[in-house]
């Protein structure tokens, strides 16, 4: 079974893609022991096959409130879905769990969706140059323009489409920022957070002191993620959501 996610970061999972395999691409790039019948870096871009059915890339594979979104979209978050049960040992040649992976592809889709509506209709924007500077690191990962244009193309992408992921993340973040009111993390619950991990580990846990900033700020992440949540549950209400795949 596929956990329901309650987070609505995974369709920007292009920009976690592209830097993995900018990331493989240098670690193969060092192999100087490499034989010469050795892959070249750009087939390193190629996606492996896919044992899901996939829409074409221009095809509208959902539509939230008059929005479109396109094949790539959804093939990009269903394809980081399988290979995270792939790495479970899952297979999604078996029905029920590609229509699972499905299933959680569309509603990751329609979350993220709907947070950019209702961020953007708030009038939050992206800072045109923090996008810029954050479309110069992604290209940094890279060896050259040619090998970023290779991996967008491998994965159906274009600029344009890189540029408009990193321009709705940085909404996402703003809307976040200042539309998510998720609580302050008090010392009881840090002290609960510390104690289940303590009994937990198999080795001696650092004391508390040393852990208290990591799990304050990660009982923060996650009460974060409950009010976007949440709140994605109230846009759904009134949300026209279409599925054409």
């Amino acid at each position: 079974m596929i956990k329901k996610m309650k987070f609505t970061l995974a369709p920007f999972l292009l920009v976690l893609t592209l830097g993995a395999c900018s990331d493989k691409e240098k670690a193969e790039s060092k192999e100087e022991t490499a034989p010469e019948t050795a892959e070249q870096p750009e087939t390193l871009t190629e996606q492996p096959a896919s044992e899901l059915e996939l829409p074409e890339n221009d095809e509208v594979a959902v539509v939230v409130n008059e929005e479109e979104v396109k094949g790539n979209i959804y093939s990009s978050v269903a394809r980081q879905l399988e290979s995270s049960l792939a790495a479970q040992g899952q297979n999604t040649s078996n029905a029920d769990t590609a229509e699972q992976v499905k299933s959680q592809a569309i509603t990751v889709i329609v979350s993220n969706k709907l947070i950019i509506q209702d961020a953007e209709k708030k009038g939050h924007k992206a800072d045109e140059t923090v996008l810029k500077e954050r479309l110069e690191e992604m290209k940094g990962q890279f060896e050259n323009e040619e090998a970023m244009n290779k991996t967008l193309k491998a994965t159906g992408y274009t600029m344009e489409d890189l540029e408009n992921q990193l321009r709705e993340q940085l909404v996402y973040e703003s809307y976040v920022s200042e539309e998510i009111r998720s609580g302050e993390v008090t010392d009881e619950e840090v002290q609960k957070a510390y104690d289940s991990f303590v009994e937990s580990s198999e080795q001696k846990a650092p004391a508390l002191k040393e852990m208290e900033p990591a799990i304050r700020q990660s009982l923060e992440q996650q009460k974060t993620q409950d009010a976007v949540f949440a709140r994605i549950e109230e846009l759904k209400k009134d949300a026209k959501i279409e599925i054409k795949i």
